[in-house]
């Protein structure tokens, strides 16, 4: 079986010049069973084991107190020395794990998106690095239970549609029929061949290796603290920015600009920046604006965790550092809205409406963390955000161009659903809509070829079938549960500002997919999992944190004296009343 994979690999490359492919699957054999073999010796051999002989075990079951009191001292000196070293171990690996993911999220969309094979074979292999370096160091608390299996299981159903099945069970497949009667043709049903679940198993193998990219970004973005994530949410601002900026100055040079970096087929006259389609930068900016609105409005006001209630002291908060930092949100926040028109995507400007509707409903009433400007703030950030939304209006009908694929989305959405129909339970397989679909191709859509549904949901579904809408329904399930841990009546801090920016623009994100495949774009997937490691981190224990930072240290009284002594001043104490005199002092 294996042998005949290796041949089937080497054809492709031979006659299909998919050099690089085939290379990347190599590698990844060897590095996930490399990484299978170490971390299975990881696991059955900690530091804590080889530390503790059988002899303290035996100690410790005899009936002696003091010997039981000693090994057991001896043991939790050991468990004490194991928790460190594990420590500190996991502090070195800190900014390992951040520097991969400040690569990631810096390269995923210089190349067309990520789209192109190098690219894409880059951020791969970028992937398993950032996944090797979080699980060799056996973080502990960086998944729940429900998370885990959600990963697991977003793993394993591509590997299950390559299972080798006999022939007979392949006949009796919803769908395959119409394969199978072309092999017949073909004279290749007389070989013995075996079939896979998946109408075409190196596309399958493909969506496996590109699953890596949101499971190593989600799982690494878990293992880091809440100082690195907000570092690498910074960082993410300034992707976008320059995106933003770069689709402004294609937007003004023109459908002929070279600022399109000699793309072949992009959406001409609109903001683009690196991707190829409009409605992907769309779906860039909408994720992240949330995120820029909410640390503008916890940037806000804030003054060393103080309610400040002298306005003139308030308004004097804006020349200071924090006030700076408010004002280059702000600054950033319109850059971002402004390159969003500019894309001229009807679903992007609709949502980016919706997010900023949203991100005032939740920020308005909490502004620097305890809504330190009262009631009149809320009611002027609410008439802010609203008059954002109403001004947008006219300028969605202004600037946003009609889609030509607009009027046949759900022409192509009928078809689909026939595909899900025809393939029921199963599907066809992870990665095979673009090549199984035109069996179902309308004439109306003959002059297209349909790479993608235009809605994630239903190519999931076309391609993973009962298993896809499970996992699917499993995966919204815990989002919307997160949103209970999330959302709390405390004092918010910075993080959790950012968290439920992160978790807006999420809820973004899982509308658009469904007009548009903004989630089968590498850069776009690798962003959507970096901002959902943010919205599913602990919230207790940033929570924690921050109530420890905002108590405050009271200073003992050091004077010993009369309650009539001036707050604040300072006297010598005498001495007390049983102190001995010293005689040298008579």
């Amino acid at each position: 079986m294996f042998a005949r994979k290796l041949k089937a690999w080497e054809v492709r490359c031979i006659h299909g010049g998919c050099v690089w492919q085939c290379v990347l699957e190599y590698a990844s054999i060897i590095a996930c069973f490399s990484l299978a073999i170490l971390r299975v010796f990881n696991l059955a051999y900690s530091p804590r084991d080889l530390a503790e002989p059988d002899l303290v075990d035996f100690l410790v079951q005899e009936d002696s107190p003091s010997i039981n009191d000693f090994m057991r001292t001896i043991r939790q000196d050991q468990d004490a020395k194991f928790q460190s070293e594990r420590a500190h171990a996991e502090s070195m690996a800190q900014p390992a794990v951040t520097a991969l993911l400040a690569l990631l999220l810096l390269v995923a969309p210089l190349f067309r998106s990520g789209q192109p094979p190098l690219a894409l074979l880059f951020l791969e292999l970028l992937a398993l690095v950032t996944l090797a370096v979080v699980l060799w160091n056996r973080p502990r608390g960086v998944l729940t239970a429900r998370e885990f299996l959600a990963l697991g299981l977003l793993l394993i159903i591509p590997l299950l549609y390559l299972i080798p099945l006999p022939v007979s069970v392949g006949n009796v497949l919803p769908g395959r029929e119409t394969y199978l009667v072309s092999l017949s043709l073909l004279g290749l049903d007389r070989f013995p061949v075996s079939l896979n679940l998946s109408i075409v198993p190196l596309e399958t193998q493909s969506a496996f290796l590109a699953l890596l990219l949101p499971v190593a970004v989600f799982v690494g973005t878990r293992a880091l603290d809440s100082k690195r994530i907000v570092t690498l949410v910074l960082l993410l601002i300034g992707i976008v920015a320059a995106e933003a900026i770069l689709g402004l100055m294609q937007f003004g040079g023109g459908k002929e600009s070279g600022l399109y970096l000699g793309m072949e087929s992009a959406s001409f006259g609109s903001a683009v920046g690196t991707y190829t389609n409009r409605n992907h930068l769309a779906g860039l900016i909408e994720m992240v604006l949330p995120v820029t609105l909410a640390l503008f409005l916890y940037s806000m006001g804030r003054h060393d965790h103080e309610r400040i209630r002298d306005w003139r002291r308030r308004v004097s908060f804006f020349g200071s550092m924090r006030g700076h930092a408010a004002f280059v949100y702000a600054v950033l926040a319109m850059l971002l809205l402004v390159g969003m028109i500019f894309t001229r995507s009807r679903a992007g400007i609709a949502l980016t409406m919706l997010g900023v509707l949203l991100a005032t409903l939740v920020f308005s009433r909490r502004i620097g963390g305890d809504n330190v400007y009262g009631p009149a703030g809320t009611v002027i950030a609410f008439a802010l955000g609203f008059g954002i939304v109403i001004g947008l209006a006219p300028v969605f009908d202004r600037f946003a161009e009609m889609d030509p694929m607009e009027d046949l989305r759900w022409t192509m959405f009928s078809a689909t659903i026939d595909g899900i129909g025809a393939f029921f339970p199963l599907g066809s397989g992870p990665g095979t809509y673009a090549a199984v679909f035109p069996a179902f191709q309308p004439v109306d859509l003959g002059q297209w070829f349909v790479n993608y549904a235009h809605n994630d949901y239903l190519q999931w579904l076309f391609e993973g079938g009962l298993a896809a809408a499970l996992l699917i329904a499993w995966l919204l399930g815990l989002y919307f549960f997160q949103w209970v841990k999330v959302w709390t009546r405390d004092v918010w801090s910075r993080f959790r500002f950012v968290q439920v920016g992160a978790g807006i623009g999420l809820f973004l994100m899982l509308l658009h997919s469904l007009v548009d495949y903004n989630l089968h774009m590498p850069a776009n997937m690798v962003y959507f999992a970096f901002l959902a490691g943010i919205f599913f981190s602990d919230s207790h224990a940033e929570a924690a944190i921050a109530r420890r930072r905002r108590r405050k240290r009271h200073t003992p009284d050091l004077v010993v004296g009369s309650p009539q002594t001036n707050a604040g001043s300072v006297q010598p104490s005498g001495p007390h009343p049983e102190q001995i005199p010293n005689p040298l002092l008579d």
